[in-house]
């Protein structure tokens, strides 16, 4: 069983723990947030999810569409480079590359389709001439005859949705990198234009899957490409067995926003590790510079909330507070964080190179070089273990040393008070 100043000293060290995790984790969003590291992180992993290394195709277009142009920060500003957005719903994706995709092969899918009904009408034409008087043949005909006029009247836009993604095109391969933001803007300009008009063609669209894949088909060889042709593939089978043409189209594309949604959630779990893996580097070093310049020495602190019961009792009264403040939950919002750092300035703690003079225990601030010999190297060696232990130590985080304290501060109320006689087990009761 734990005695209780035992406990109280690993409150007291969980506590320095805690303080200094949060201090690094304040000073690491602050860093993430000036060099908008999230928002590059996620630009790169969409650039390497779509193939556009150059940022001159897909990826382009995807962050110059309006869905997504919308969450950057200065949108609204035309006259300043955006912000790239730090988060990305998978729905805003799927969508914003389906409207894309369909827009742009539109022209060429109606292209299609008239020559097709052109072929339906002449094979109508044969089997009327064939039988004049049937009506049957007649209403065949007539409605080939329907079908193709529609086409042939949609098909006076193609040539103006050619010309309109043409322009797109150029536009966009004429960007200089990520930060020529004058050819950005005209590459959106030009990119709005041509979903406008493509939309409307889109819209009329009978079968919008086979468009989709249509427009997948003429994307450059490379991973996305593979993937959206497996994804529409996958639809496909998914949906095999609706008999309704006009259900089937749209359930095929409420499928494939699905999958596609799927697939850019599995991508960004990889694009995640990224961004941890650089908050790991980035956070090692901040603690490294905090336990060095603040002499967070471990064994000395033990040493010291040992010895020094009015500074072991404040900090786990501090620590119960901070606890029962936040409800035993992990500290997360700004303001808890604030308060808890507020408590703890309040505390005399024993950190730092140069002590207070009237502090009894200032002598344990360094190691004691008088004579220099074993035993100062002993000392160094001693303490150089201990800032090692607080480094490794905060490198675990913030969430869990605020775990970790909840579960010691639960242990130690569980227990019997300091100063109150040892409560003795449960009494018989009498007859």
């Amino acid at each position: 069983m734990f005695g209780s100043s035992i406990l109280e000293v690993a409150i007291g060290l969980v506590f320095i723990y805690l303080l200094i995790s949060l201090i690094c984790s304040a000073i690491n969003e602050i860093v993430a947030s000036t060099i908008n590291k999230r928002g590059e992180n996620l630009f790169e992993g969409i650039k390497n999810l779509l193939n556009d290394p150059s940022f001159t195709g897909f990826a382009q277009k995807l962050y110059n569409h309006g869905l997504v142009d919308g969450i950057s920060q200065s949108a609204k500003n035309p006259d300043k480079p955006n912000r790239r957005c730090s988060y990305m719903a998978s729905n805003t994706f799927a969508l914003a590359l389906l409207d894309i995709l369909g827009s742009q092969s539109a022209g060429e899918s109606w292209k299609d389709i008239a020559e097709r009904r052109k072929v339906d009408l002449d094979s109508a034409k044969a089997k009327l001439d064939t039988s004049p008087s049937d009506t049957g043949f007649q209403k065949i005909f007539n409605d080939a005859q329907a079908a193709l006029e529609k086409a042939q009247e949609i098909l006076t836009k193609v040539d103006a949705v050619k010309q309109a993604y043409d322009e797109s095109e150029l536009a966009a391969k004429n960007v200089r990198g990520s930060k020529d933001f004058r050819n950005l803007k005209i590459a959106k300009e030009k990119l709005e234009k041509a979903l406008t008009i493509g939309r409307l063609l889109a819209a009329e669209l009978p079968d919008p899957l086979g468009n989709i894949q249509k427009a997948v088909a003429s994307l450059p060889n490379g991973h996305t490409k593979q993937s959206l042709l497996v994804l529409i593939n996958k639809t496909k089978r998914d949906t095999a067995l609706l008999s309704n043409q006009i259900i089937a189209a749209e359930f095929q594309v409420a499928k494939l926003q699905e999958n596609i949604e799927q697939w850019f959630n599995d991508a960004m779990d990889r694009v995640g590790g990224w961004y941890k893996r650089w908050t790991q580097r980035i956070l090692l070093g901040i603690a490294i510079f905090l336990v060095l310049a603040a002499n967070v020495d471990t064994l000395m602190l033990v040493k010291r909330f040992s010895r020094d019961n009015a500074l072991r009792a404040s900090i786990v009264a501090t620590a119960d507070r901070a606890v029962q403040n936040n409800g035993g939950n992990p500290i997360e919002s700004a303001s808890a964080r604030a308060d808890l750092l507020a408590e703890a300035e309040k505390l005399t703690l024993p950190l730092g190179w140069i002590p207070n003079k009237d502090d009894p225990y200032k002598t344990e601030q360094i190691p004691n070089c008088s004579p220099v010999g074993w035993s100062c190297f002993v000392g160094w060696a001693l303490k150089l273990v201990g800032l090692l232990i607080s480094i490794i130590a905060i490198q675990l985080g913030a969430p869990f040393w605020f775990d970790t304290l909840s579960k010691f501060i639960n242990i130690r109320g569980a227990g019997t008070p300091p100063g109150e006689p040892v409560k003795s087990g449960p009494q018989t009761a009498k007859s």
